[in-house]
């Protein structure tokens, strides 16, 4: 009778700590973020006109500035038939984050180079991209640099699958397992029937970036509506992940972006309460902490119709 009133009060205080945890992650919510600031736009009648999409930071203190940002255009067509040499990358760097001058070299890539995600390890330059092929499957590639402008040994990381896309990579070392984790979307969205679609994010980890071509990817999210873009933060000891999300069911006719919490980086990722945390036509996010403040840098849609952006950025405020 006592081994069975201590297993019941066992499984009753294991119960109460479940529960306790899934009402902490229901209440959990994204911290509180300032006023959004533009921070770059396309240059009129240039290759970027209109079209600055996303922005990866790195802190490289080089040239006379501390951070270095490498962009990439929104061009992108589902069913191919694009020009992909429309798909270009350049070079902005700031010393505040908040104004950003170019390089005058630029494009710094100049082909068939869209979602540009950049990292810096040691004194080495590292970028991953997504590239299409005419019918528009996607694969991710990686380049390196010496002085962060001109990137030469391309390697596949994640290849092409036939009627499949894989892209919107988003690089990381994890300080804490000391890990490279690749971050990334796949799924099928270019298909004529409806029920076949999916999208997932996924996660690589490596302990040597070049080795990520090898790793075994992991799906953390999936879903049946629009879901990309992932790019994550550690940040007062927890993982933060955002991702882009199209659902007008649910949303409207707008781009959103869903913020998700988790204690394990690869963990099972669970949304917060106040998400969506951009909500008006904003998507393609990319987080960083700089000197323990977290920075999220944004795409915010200005015209739908001609798929025209600009580049914000907002910080959180506590």
């Amino acid at each position: 009778m006592a081994n069975r009133l201590t297993h019941f009060i066992k499984i009753t205080l294991l119960a109460v700590v479940l529960w306790g945890a899934t009402l902490h992650a229901q209440g959990a919510r994204y911290p509180s973020l300032s006023q959004n600031r533009v921070v770059l736009v396309g240059d009129s009648g240039r290759w970027d006109a209109d079209k600055v999409h996303t922005l990866s930071v790195v802190e490289a203190n080089r040239g006379g500035y501390r951070y270095w940002g490498y962009y990439g255009l929104s061009y992108y067509w589902l069913f191919g038939g694009g020009q992909l040499n429309l798909l270009k990358a350049g070079l902005a760097r700031s010393n505040d984050l908040i104004h950003w001058d170019k390089y005058e070299g630029n494009p710094i890539i100049g082909d068939n180079c869209r979602w540009p995600n950049a990292i810096l390890v040691g004194s080495k330059f590292y970028v991953f991209y997504e590239e299409y092929d005419e019918a528009n499957d996607s694969r991710i590639v990686m380049v390196t640099s010496k002085d962060g402008i001109h990137f030469d040994n391309k390697m596949v990381v994640v290849p092409r699958e036939r009627g499949m896309q894989n892209q919107n990579p988003f690089i990381y070392f994890n300080k804490r397992d000391k890990n490279f984790y690749l971050f990334y979307y796949s799924g099928i969205e270019k298909s004529r029937d409806s029920t076949s679609k999916n999208w997932n994010i996924m996660v690589r980890k490596s302990r040597k970036i070049e080795h990520l071509k090898d790793a075994n990817p992991m799906i953390l999210i999936t879903a049946r509506h629009t879901l990309a873009a992932p790019s994550v933060a550690f940040y007062k000891n927890r993982y933060y992940l955002l991702v882009e999300a199209w659902n007008p069911e649910r949303w409207g006719k707008k781009w959103v972006t869903l913020a998700y919490v988790s204690n394990k980086i690869d963990g099972k990722y669970k949304e917060l309460s106040n998400s969506p945390v951009l909500n008006d036509t904003d998507a393609c996010a990319f987080q960083y902490v700089f000197h323990n403040n977290l920075y999220i840098f944004y795409s915010h849609c200005v015209d739908t119709a001609r798929s025209n952006w600009d580049l914000r950025m907002v910080k959180v405020t506590k």
